[in-house]
């Protein structure tokens, strides 16, 4: 489940106003991927600012950030300096997208492939009797083994799935052109490697099939 839990975003909203604190949601993810805005639309819990990126601009560089009005006239007391100010293709490619998003209603489309693709993962992971766990917003899904090896298996699914054509991990950020002959494919090339990593849970040696290094651990190489 990747919802808050009850009422834990109304919460925050109150102790952020009994304390004065200027509430900040990131939408650099989320934004645009469940609702035409952001997740908290979704919710009902209003933030002071939000900051937006990645899909509002469909590829172009762009981040957008928005406020109520006090907070943001805190901009006029300051100065900002840029190199590429008069710069404007993130703008424009921002204000298509934002028109082909309204009119596509694009969020329901990936959301709906999202989830599709999640229930997917679990019916394989059933099949194969794997402890195989998913997470992240439908849009945004992802899955991991539970295993010692786990991430051994994210980087033996990233090798096979190039070697048939696919750039994947063991996440997927859903598009509308992911189309079900699309996943129907991404499925078809994704099976065996289950079945490989099953045998590789019953003993086979799984870093005997790697052709590179395993995979790091998101940023905590770094910690």
């Amino acid at each position: 489940n990747y919802d808050p839990d009850p009422g834990f975003l109304v919460s925050v909203r109150k102790l952020a106003d009994q304390h004065n604190i200027i509430l900040i949601f990131d939408e650099c993810t989320s934004g645009f991927r469940q609702a035409f805005g952001g997740l908290h639309k979704v919710y009902g819990v209003d933030p002071d600012m939000a900051v937006f990126g990645k899909a509002l601009g469909n590829g172009y560089a762009v981040t957008g950030v928005i406020g109520k009005r006090d907070i943001m006239e805190a901009a006029q007391n300051t100065f900002i300096s840029s190199t590429f100010w008069t710069e404007r293709i993130g703008s424009v490619a921002a204000l298509a997208t934002l028109d082909v998003m309204e009119k596509e209603q694009s969020w329901q489309k990936i959301t709906e492939t999202g989830r599709a693709i999640t229930a997917r993962w679990q019916a394989l992971g059933q099949k194969y009797g794997l402890p195989l766990a998913t997470a992240g917003v439908p849009a945004l899904t992802g899955f991991s083994i539970k295993s010692a090896n786990g991430l051994a298996y994210k980087t033996l699914v990233t090798q096979e799935m190039l070697a048939a054509g696919y750039l994947a991990a063991t996440s997927v950020y859903t598009c509308t052109e992911h189309t079900p002959e699309i996943v129907d494919g991404y499925f078809a090339a994704l099976e065996p490697i289950f079945s490989t990593i099953r045998e590789c849970e019953d003993g086979r040696d799984v870093k005997a099939l790697l052709k590179g290094p395993v995979a790091h651990s998101g940023f905590t190489r770094l910690n």
